[in-house]
C-alpha cells in the first residue's frame, strides 16, 4: 500500500521530530529492531495484547461480569503506568503536535527552513489514548506553508496496525460527535 492509501485523520498527538545528520542514514530492518526503545517496543507488545484477547472475551454470567471488571480495572492501571513510562520519552526540544495522521503518514506544522523537503528524520508517535507510542523513521515528502508531511520509511508492521487501528478508533469518535452535534442544532 502507499501513503495515500491509508485514511487520514486531522488530530493532535505529541510527536517528536528529530532531524537526522546529512550523513546518517534510516538504519536497516535488523539495526532498526536493536535500536527501539523498550518502552516503545514493550507498549506496541502490549497494545497487540488487548487487541487480541481481551476484547474478544464474552463473558455473560454474574460472576464473569465481575473477572470482566477485575481484568479491564488490572489493564488500566498498567495502561496508566505505561502511558507515565511513554511520556517521559517525549524530548522537548524534538516536541511538536501533529496536524493530522494515518497509518503512512504524519503532518506537523513547523519552520518551514528547518525541516527541508528530502531529508530523514527520527520520529516517535505517542499515542495516550491506546498507551502506545510508535516509533519510526520516516523522509519529509512536503513542506508547505509550514505544513510538513513526514511520510514513514522505517516502521514495524505492528505499529502501523497500531496506527490504523488508531485512525479508526478516532475516526469513530469524530463521527460520533459530529451526529450528536447535528442532533443538537436540529
Amino acid at each position: 500500500m502507499t501513503t495515500n492509501e491509508y485514511f487520514l485523520v486531522n488530530y493532535q498527538l505529541a510527536i517528536n521530530v528529530e532531524l537526522l545528520d546529512n550523513d546518517e542514514n534510516i538504519p536497516d530492518d535488523e539495526q532498526f529492531e536493536a535500536e527501539i526503545p523498550a518502552p516503545f517496543r514493550m507498549a506496541s507488545d502490549l497494545a497487540s495484547i488487548d487487541s487480541h484477547l481481551l476484547h474478544p472475551l464474552k463473558l455473560n454470567s454474574e460472576t464473569t461480569q465481575a473477572l470482566w471488571m477485575f481484568l479491564q480495572a488490572q489493564n488500566q492501571k498498567i495502561n496508566t503506568l505505561l502511558s507515565y513510562v511513554l511520556s517521559q520519552q517525549d524530548q522537548p526540544e524534538f516536541h511538536y503536535q501533529s496536524t493530522a495522521f494515518s497509518a503512512g503518514c504524519c503532518c506537523f506544522d513547523g519552520n518551514s527552513s528547518k525541516f527541508s523537503t528530502g531529508r530523514n528524520v527520527r520520529l516517535k508517535i505517542f499515542i495516550p489514548e491506546e498507551s502506545a507510542a510508535v516509533y519510526c523513521y520516516a523522509l519529509i515528502s512536503s513542506n508547505t506553508d509550514n505544513n510538513i508531511e513526514l511520510t514513514y520509511q522505517q516502521i514495524r508492521e505492528e505499529d502501523r496496525e497500531l496506527l490504523i487501528r488508531t485512525t479508526l478508533h478516532i475516526q469513530s469518535k469524530q463521527l460520533k460527535l459530529r451526529a450528536e452535534q447535528r442532533a443538537l442544532s436540529q
